[in-house]
């Protein structure tokens, strides 16, 4: 049994659990008897030829370092500078971040074949290094050529330097369990870091916010579409009005006493008519308030039917008072004195002077019937004018309630439709903000487990560790004695 065997077998059963469980590629070295591959993270500014650098190293020996993407993780880093010129305020801040004091760096000046003057380039990088930080007072700058030249020796300081810097006393597993610490702390830092559930969270206010929101945006927006129906609609009723008013109007101004008799017919059928029309307007409208709204529209109850809004029997009879009897008058004697008138050449005979009487009183006779016909018709007229105006303020009243009562009903459904519609919204979005507390309370759960867990390991790589390091003084005191 070797001796990294003999560590990795005395390690505790915790501690070698963590280690298989994080850093299994380091434990199967451990295993074979191998210990891990030095790490190296390679710094410089752009284009100074780190790129080719690595290559080259790994032409060299592939098995002997392994380049890491994070300084942490490296046991040395390689500063690239170029030997176009001597580094400056880029290089400087490069090397601070990617080399903290405890860890060693080794320097290459690349392109020296290309460059002549890279000698006086190094010769002013060393003492720019000295005066940057003490710890660079004495570093060694390794000339690298383009073709290759000098990466052999490049490579041996590499490792030289991490040899010196272990000083041969920590051992491979020591290094393995330092590795996996570092797993362990770098997971925990980003569990923290993370903000479990972000997107649940947010999902969730987005989800309350719209929960009653729609609701009262679609109940205004039914009161507003609902009043505007009700101006275009009053507005349909009011034209459908004044075109059966004119219609009537010139109808009974040319008709005679037979039409004038039918009228009432006439006025019943022009409102039927007219009455079609402003049905015909007020479900077009409602299907268009539906429509917008959302909402499959429902056939209504009889109540709101337009039924025959002309529901009167027609004029009643005209009542002939004291004008036809002033009329009769009148035209008898505007008949006696113009047959008086018309009869007067007869009078100059004496043999016809008598018969102009019974003449006269038959002119006059005839002259008061056409006036008093006449002037009834005229009087019929006005009467059956005059009950087609109340009549059509009758049917005026009929349509606007019909029109009303229907939008009074539309509004009720589309209201109760769009209060079940936001019922069911209300319970998806209950039972969604549901799923999302559960699923929050889990993420939680799993969120103290990691870090229970990453704490849990963390603990039993450091007892690992301090197993480690006091087997290693109680041997080193052997040894001494």
């Amino acid at each position: 049994m070797t001796k990294t065997q003999a560590q990795l077998s005395d390690l505790p059963d915790d501690t070698l659990a963590v280690v298989t469980r994080w850093n299994p590629e380091g434990a199967a070295e451990l295993e074979a008897g191998r210990g891990p591959r030095l790490g190296v993270f390679v710094a410089g500014p752009p284009r100074a030829g780190k790129s080719t650098l690595v290559r080259g190293l790994r032409a060299v020996d592939s098995a002997a370092v392994d380049f890491v993407e994070d300084p942490v993780d490296a046991g040395v880093v390689l500063m690239v500078l170029d030997a176009a010129a001597p580094l400056g305020r880029e290089e400087l801040a490069v090397l601070d971040v990617a080399a903290p004091p405890e860890r060693p760096v080794i320097f290459a000046l690349t392109k020296t074949d290309v460059h002549r003057d890279w000698v006086a380039v190094n010769e002013r990088n060393r003492m720019l290094l000295a005066r940057h930080s003490a710890r660079f007072a004495e570093a060694e700058i390794h000339p690298v050529a383009a073709s290759g030249s000098g990466v052999e020796s490049l490579l041996a300081a590499i490792l030289l330097t991490a040899g010196n810097e272990a000083g041969g006393a920590r051992s491979a597993i020591e290094s393995v369990l330092e590795q996996t610490r570092r797993m362990i702390v770098s997971t925990a830092r980003s569990i923290r870091q993370a903000e479990p559930g972000a997107e649940l969270r947010a999902e969730r206010v987005q989800v309350l916010a719209h929960r009653d929101a729609l609701r009262t945006e679609r109940l205004a927006q039914l009161r507003s579409q609902v009043q505007l129906a009700r101006v275009e609609l009053m507005h349909e009723v009011a034209a459908q009005v004044r075109t059966s008013g004119a219609t009537t109007r010139a109808e009974i101004d040319r008709a005679d006493r037979a039409t004038l008799a039918r009228y009432p017919d006439r006025m019943a059928q022009l409102i039927r008519e007219r009455g079609a029309v402003v049905d015909a307007a007020v479900t077009t409208r409602l299907d268009d308030l539906h429509t917008r709204m959302g909402v499959t529209p429902t056939a209504l109850g009889s109540e709101f039917g337009l039924t025959d809004a002309l529901s009167q029997e027609g004029p009643q009879q005209r009542h002939r008072g004291l004008e036809d009897r002033i009329t009769i008058l009148i035209g008898a004697s505007v008949g006696l004195g113009l047959g008086g008138l018309l009869l007067s050449p007869l009078s100059m005979v004496p043999a016809l002077d008598i018969a102009t009487i019974p003449l006269t009183l038959a002119l006059g006779a005839l002259a008061a019937w056409w006036l008093t016909r006449a002037r009834g018709h005229i009087a019929e007229r006005a009467h059956v004018r005059q009950w087609a105006t109340e009549a059509l303020a009758h049917v005026r009243s009929h349509w606007e309630q019909f029109v009303l009562g229907r939008l009074l009903a539309a509004e009720a459904q589309i209201g109760e439709a769009v209060i079940a519609d936001s019922r069911e919204r209300a319970l998806r979005v209950d039972e969604r903000v549901a799923e999302i507390d559960a699923e929050l309370r889990s993420l939680a759960v799993r969120f103290k487990g990691q870090l229970s867990s990453c704490e849990r390991d963390l603990a039993a790589v450091d007892r690992g560790l301090r197993s480690v390091r006091k087997r290693a003084g109680e041997l080193d005191l052997v040894d001494n004695a």
